[in-house]
């Protein structure tokens, strides 16, 4: 007898708009130790090999405020008030690290159809949020000092965007970091339309030549903003712990929005990051040494990359954040040379996902390397570059003979 056939549940017309992350896809085939991993942004484990954490009262394990603990949100809005921010505890939100905010942040601005402004390249698990919300998405390229002020006013004028998300300190993926100028420049914009800045700035305390300039909701006069922030790259990332500091009137919806998604963040998490957190000269100290050794990563990285990709590949050597970004001298098809780089065991990500539009996708590949141990990249960074340059041999030859 046949096993009758159960029905398809009907589901929210949003979910054919869902994407799967390729980073965490990646991920996920790369959980062998064996496997050297450029592909995700992942910080060093070493870092906290040893590390002791703070006692949790038994009081963290009730159920908590749905903004987050009182004395976790005084230590971040502190920080974001000496970013020149007009943050207090009562305007930042505790969420289970930033990329809740992004959900929220969408949840509260975005309709299908919504336009919104992004760079390109962006964030794919920015672009994936925006995409399930239907978000209609326009982007801008970057240059060296961030996206064009003139081109975000025009962009603005055509389509009357309500809001723009931008990652502008050590960006993911690109490692660009805006200038001062640029910064107001784009704020300075931002008033004249009264759209609402989605600011995402997550590596703001990785720097290893000089210290980024204040974020640009610093320099907004009148528009609205929501700045999103995160200790998962400077304290421990399994916390799962960011915050969103945001104008006066956006914290009550976003705070009902928190409710309904998860009533609190782990109060355990907050315990622990308060007590990390309380000292700014013992946390300032660990901060000085993570980027002491990550610096000598990101340096021995330029070398093997120009050692190994001259001729490839262009890039600059990022001022601060985990990655590099390599725009690569010819097409290549970079869905093969992750099947061919991962069967020898390396794992990269490819360009393309960070583009909400097909038609800006360049041949692109994102680095890490603050995962890697020193030791295992010099091995990486030449099978990754053998593979290229047979990819490349095999494009020039079939051009060739066409």
């Amino acid at each position: 007898m046949k096993t009758p056939t159960a029905p398809s549940p009907r589901l929210a017309s949003r979910i054919d708009k869902l994407t799967g992350s390729v980073a965490r896809d990646i991920l996920s085939r790369t959980q062998d130790k064996e496997i050297i991993s450029f592909a995700g942004g992942l910080p060093d484990a070493s870092l906290w090999r040893d590390l002791k954490l703070p006692e949790v009262p038994p009081s963290a394990f009730q159920y908590g405020p749905s903004e987050g603990e009182r004395s976790l949100r005084e230590i971040l809005a502190r920080r974001s008030k000496g970013l020149g921010l007009p943050a207090n505890a009562d305007t930042t939100l505790i969420t289970s690290g930033s990329q809740q905010g992004l959900d929220l942040a969408a949840k509260l601005i975005l309709e299908p159809g919504t336009p919104i402004i992004l760079e390109a390249p962006s964030y794919l698990a920015a672009i994936q949020v925006f995409k399930l919300f239907q978000a209609d998405l326009h982007s801008l390229p970057l240059d060296s000092e961030g996206i064009c002020p003139r081109a975000l006013d025009r962009l603005l004028n055509e389509t009357q965007a309500p809001v723009i998300y931008l990652n502008p300190t050590f960006q993911n993926p690109s490692g660009t970091s805006y200038s001062l100028e640029r910064r107001k420049q784009i704020a300075a914009v931002l008033d004249k339309h009264a759209t609402l800045l989605l600011e995402d700035d997550p590596y703001r305390d990785i720097a290893y030549d000089a210290p980024p300039p204040p974020p640009i909701a610093s320099f907004l006069q009148t528009s609205p903003w929501i700045y999103l922030a995160s200790v998962s790259k400077t304290l421990i990332p399994g916390l799962r712990l960011g915050s969103l500091t945001c104008s006066p009137e956006l914290f009550s919806p976003l705070l009902k929005l928190k409710q309904a998604a998860d009533l609190h963040s782990n109060r355990p998490a907050q315990f622990i990051a308060t007590q990390m957190l309380a000292d700014p000269a013992v946390n300032q100290a660990r901060i000085d040494g993570l980027c002491q050794h990550y610096r000598q990563k990101r340096d021995l990285m330029q070398t093997l990359l120009a050692a190994h990709f001259s001729g490839l590949a262009s890039w600059e050597v990022p001022s601060g954040g985990m990655f590099f970004w390599l725009r690569f001298t010819q097409r290549i098809d970079l869905a093969q040379a992750l099947n061919d780089t991962l069967s020898r065991g390396v794992a990269f990500m490819p360009g393309a996902p960070f583009f909400a539009d097909p038609e800006d996708v360049g041949t692109s590949m994102r680095l890490n390397f603050s995962l890697v141990s020193p030791e295992r990249m010099e091995e990486g960074i030449r099978i990754l570059a053998a593979v290229v340059r047979d990819l490349h041999q095999t494009a020039a030859c079939a051009e060739s003979a066409s």
